[in-house]
């Protein structure tokens, strides 16, 4: 399996990564019962939702929460949420990218049953 970058966030003129990591992925499937509700919620650019999930990526240390929940509404919720999406995602797989996971059995799925490989 390839372990994923973190996402880079365009928030203003600054750019931030939301960093997967088992706390991060716990307290968004805490707060929204499932990753599945997570992505609905991002989904339907709820601010508090889109600016808990970016909270958990972002390093206190970095910018304060409410500079934070600013950047975020100043961004505009509906021109983030591709990139907040892909966090919950990443999230909820074990922080990887599964559009690059290696050895996912795809080839060994395929034998024999006429895929050229």
């Amino acid at each position: 399996m390839t372990l994923s970058n973190p996402v880079t966030i365009k928030l203003g003129g600054d750019e931030y990564d939301l960093k997967p990591s088992l706390k991060a992925a716990q307290n968004v499937s805490n707060r929204f019962n499932g990753f599945q509700n997570a992505i609905a919620a991002v989904a339907g650019n709820d601010l508090s939702a889109v600016t808990y999930i970016v909270r958990q990526g972002v390093p206190l240390k970095q910018i304060s929460t409410d500079d934070l929940n600013e950047a975020v509404y100043e961004a505009g919720t509906r021109n983030i949420i591709g990139d907040v999406m892909k966090y919950v995602v990443r999230l909820s797989n074990g922080g990887r990218d599964p559009d690059l996971e290696d050895g996912d059995g795809a080839e060994e799925r395929d034998e024999g049953n006429g895929v050229e490989l």
